[in-house]
């Protein structure tokens, strides 16, 4: 249902950016003070993954990162070459994290689990650019900055029939880097979010949990790629 919903609001966005680019009176941006929004996909980049098991580290453990979907709406404020981009989105992220457990007074392993997490968070942040090309209608810019990411629903699934939700909220940050094109209206965006330092799990903290699982605690870094495109006025 969600995915679909996306779908359709994509389409009338793609339709909307049509528009933008064929419609005869379409003017360069302002040199001063702009308003925009994107849509866009994001991937999650997990790094030193580690599972422990009643603090013993297991080694057969991965991890699959997966596609998700943002939408931003965000302002800019240009003084020559130089600009400031404060920033509000919402986000959906995905992945998998996969380990196996030890077979009691044994030397092996159970079949592999693999622990699939989708994440709503909404975000703010403020960038400083600075446009390396600033012949309009076209820019290319480059910035850096920071977000508080607020997330607010996260669903935990082994079973796709059986899935568990937790509603808590918890506030992150990370630091960010990328850069944007501008073609008239038509606004391109890629970034790198680095080091989403509060990206540790521990299954017990999951309401309703299995009791199976609830002594194992996953040790990551999270880090986020994304592209969107949209129109910037």
């Amino acid at each position: 249902m969600t995915n679909s919903a996306l779908f359709r609001l994509g389409f009338v966005f793609i339709v909307c950016l049509t528009g933008c680019i064929t419609k005869n009176n379409v003017q360069a941006q302002s040199l001063k003070k702009n308003w925009g929004i994107r849509l866009g996909l994001n991937a999650i980049s997990i790094t030193n993954y580690k599972v422990f098991q009643d603090g013993e580290i297991l080694t057969n453990a991965s991890y699959t990162n997966k596609n998700g979907y943002l939408i931003a709406g965000f302002a800019r404020v240009t003084f020559n070459r130089f600009f400031l981009q404060p920033e509000i989105a919402w986000n959906e992220y995905r992945r998998t994290c996969s380990f196996s457990l030890p077979i009691e007074n044994s030397t092996n392993y159970y079949s592999p689990t693999d622990l699939y997490i989708c994440s709503k968070a909404a975000t703010t942040g403020l960038l400083a650019g600075y446009n390396i090309v600033s012949d309009l209608p076209f820019l290319f810019g480059v910035y850096a900055g920071s977000d508080f990411i607020g997330t607010y629903h996260t669903d935990y699934s082994m079973d796709p029939e059986k899935t568990f939700t937790k509603t808590d909220w918890m506030l992150n940050y990370s630091g960010i880097l990328g850069f944007s094109i501008n073609i008239s209206r038509i606004y391109f965006d890629l970034r790198y979010e680095m080091c989403l330092p509060n990206a540790n799990l521990t299954l017990s903290d999951i309401s309703d949990f299995s009791e199976f699982y609830q002594n194992v605690k996953i040790k990551k870094t999270e880090s986020v790629l994304s592209f969107s495109c949209g129109v910037m006025f």
